[in-house]
C-alpha cells in the first residue's frame, strides 16, 4: 500500500481520509479530497476594470495548482465568455489540459 492507512491527509485541507477511502486509492493517486477537487476547478476573482480581462484572468490563473500533479501552476490557454467563464488551461508541470469555470464578481 502506497499510503499509511491512518496517517493520509488531504494535499489541500489537511482532513483526514477514511480507512476506506485510502483503501481505494490506486498507486499514482494525489490525497486530495473530493470538495477540494471541486473547489479546484472553480476559480472566483474580483475584476475591477483596471486591466485587460484576458491579461487580468491569465494572472489569476497562474496562482492556481494543478489538480492533477497538484505542483504545477496553470496557464490559460483560451477562454468562451458567459456566466461562469469556461476557461481552458494546461499545467506547467505535468502538460494534462483542463476546462476550469471562472466566476467573475465586478467591482
Amino acid at each position: 500500500m502506497l499510503f499509511e492507512k491512518n496517517e493520509v491527509r488531504c494535499l489541500n485541507c489537511n482532513e483526514h481520509f477514511s480507512k476506506s477511502d485510502v483503501g481505494v486509492m490506486e498507486e499514482g493517486d494525489l490525497p486530495i479530497c473530493d470538495e477540494c477537487i471541486y473547489s479546484m476547478y472553480k476559480i472566483n476573482v474580483k475584476y475591477d476594470g483596471s486591466m485587460d480581462l484576458l491579461e487580468f484572468l491569465k494572472k489569476e490563473t497562474r496562482k492556481c495548482r494543478c489538480m492533477h500533479c497538484y505542483e504545477g501552476r496553470l496557464k490559460l490557454i483560451r477562454i468562451e465568455y458567459g456566466n461562469p467563464v469556461d476557461a481552458y488551461v494546461i499545467c506547467r508541470n505535468c502538460g494534462i489540459d483542463e476546462e476550469v469555470e471562472i466566476h467573475i464578481e465586478f467591482i
